[in-house]
């Protein structure tokens, strides 16, 4: 398949989706439990260390900039032991994502159709989800920029047509919960604001065409979906107070029953439910997007889509087995989804950040080695050309020698003389013996010049006169 990628604005509105999901409904009521009124605070603290979870995720994106999470489980802690880790993530994924489906189902039975079974509104919904991950994240992403401003204008209709109802006195007295109560609701919603992030290191930074905006975007993403989770949280409490807000199973839905301008719009609650809609929508897709990619990289195919109606049915059938009720839902994400969450999401990022690093480390070392290497044996051969340059100075020409054989006198001529004057016999022999003695010399004089960086050559032109005395 063709590399997709995504601009900087869509990651930032995806990120900021994602992070609100489940919690603009569930959330109120599992802090306010246990922090009551000072829920707000708990939820602001998370919102401030959620910066940290976030520091993490572009941290290791940073260190493998050209994979998504599940290719870096099996780049950085090799075939074997990236495989176990990327199985485990996966059973999260596949986990959650069922879960966001039953969450779906009972919500829509609970408040909207009760006579509607559940497994009719998670069918509906995995639908949309499977058309979503079949076309693809470009696709997707445009889809949430679309759904963006309807979300935000909702959201600001919602809380101008709420605020006449604000009583301050339900948050009062501030800061009665204990230390302990007020550590559980922040970890409760941190596990649920930002640990599911991580889903975005699927796309970041690799199908992002601007990492540096992207990286930005992802903190300001973050950000505004705290913002919107903390001023739920807190009109909440405002209005329903902290006990109703604690009973309620979605406090955010009953609070926006409460909306009434002039006695004449009334009942628009459904409109509001809209802005979950749109969150669990972007969530549920990214679940399951990370699910049938990991599984397909897994097995090393080449496209995903053959996967994505087997992993549809399975999340579906899921989705009616994961929770037998409300109450065992409400106990797992209060015991069970905060460890289960931080062991995949939080622990594991932080062993592959660290592998990242050392491997990074031992990489510089090594080019940096090598860089030395290069560098010594290139003076040693700078040396050894000098040397050879030296002694290609030194060598004598052998032109020279050559030149002295191509002058040597003719001995045709001294034959000639030998023949036509007999008398002078014994003049001529003297001469041709003097002949004979040049011209071994002048070899002999080549050779001893060409070793010349050896040894002096001995003077044999002074012996050879002496023996024709």
């Amino acid at each position: 398949m063709e590399k997709e990628v995504i601009s900087s604005r869509q990651f930032t509105i995806i990120t900021f989706l994602l992070s609100i999901g489940t919690a603009i409904l569930i959330i109120p009521s599992s802090i306010a439990s246990s922090s009551k009124q000072d829920a707000w605070i708990a939820a602001s603290i998370g919102v401030v260390l959620s910066l940290l979870v976030v520091k993490l995720f572009v941290t290791l994106g940073d260190q493998t900039p050209t994979l998504n999470f599940i290719e870096a489980n099996e780049k950085l802690l090799g075939r074997f032991f990236g495989k176990i880790t990327v199985v485990g993530f996966l059973s999260l994924t596949l986990f959650a994502g069922g879960e966001l489906l039953y969450f779906i189902g009972a919500f829509m039975k609970t408040e909207v159709m009760p006579e509607t079974p559940t497994m009719a509104f998670a069918l509906l919904f995995i639908i949309i989800i499977m058309y979503a991950t079949y076309l693809g994240i470009e696709n997707f992403a445009r889809s949430a920029e679309i759904l963006f401003p309807m979300f935000v204008l909702i959201f600001i209709f919602f809380v101008v047509s709420i605020t006449p109802q604000i009583k301050f006195e339900n948050i009062q007295p501030i800061m009665e919960a204990s230390k302990t109560s007020i550590l559980y609701s922040i970890i409760r919603f941190v596990s649920v604001f930002s640990f599911s992030l991580v889903m975005l290191l699927m796309i970041y930074p690799a199908s992002v065409n601007v990492q540096q905006s992207s990286k930005k975007g992802f903190y300001i993403g973050m950000l505004l979906g705290g913002f919107v989770l903390v001023t739920l949280i807190t009109l909440s409490i405002l209005v329903l107070g902290p006990a109703n807000t604690a009973s309620r199973t979605f406090p955010s839905y009953a609070l926006a029953q409460r909306i009434s301008i002039g006695n004449f719009l009334q009942r628009i609650e459904i409109i509001m439910a809209f802005m979950w809609i749109v969150s669990i929508f972007i969530r549920t897709f990214m679940y399951f997007y990370t699910t049938v990619v990991g599984i397909a990289q897994i097995m090393k195919l080449k496209d995903h889509r053959p996967l994505i109606l087997p992993m549809g049915i399975i999340m579906v059938g899921l989705s009616q087995i994961v929770h037998p009720d409300i109450v065992h839902s409400n106990i797992y994400n209060d015991e069970i989804w905060p460890i289960y969450a931080f062991v995949c999401t939080i622990l594991l990022p932080i062993l592959l950040l660290i592998v990242a690093v050392i491997r990074n480390r031992k990489s510089q070392g090594n080019s940096t080695e090598m860089g030395h290497a290069d560098s010594n044996q290139g003076q040693m051969t700078d040396a050894s050309d000098t040397v050879s340059n030296q002694g290609n100075q030194a060598k004598p020409n052998n032109t020279d020698y050559h030149q002295e054989n191509q002058a040597k006198p003719d001995n045709t001529v001294s034959n000639q003389q030998k023949t036509d004057n007999p008398v002078s016999t014994k003049d001529n022999q003297d001469k041709s013996a003097m002949s004979n003695s040049s011209q071994v010399t002048q070899p002999e004089a080549g050779n001893a010049t060409s070793k010349q960086d050896d040894q002096a050559p001995p003077d044999k032109t002074s012996s050879d006169k002496k023996n024709l005395e």
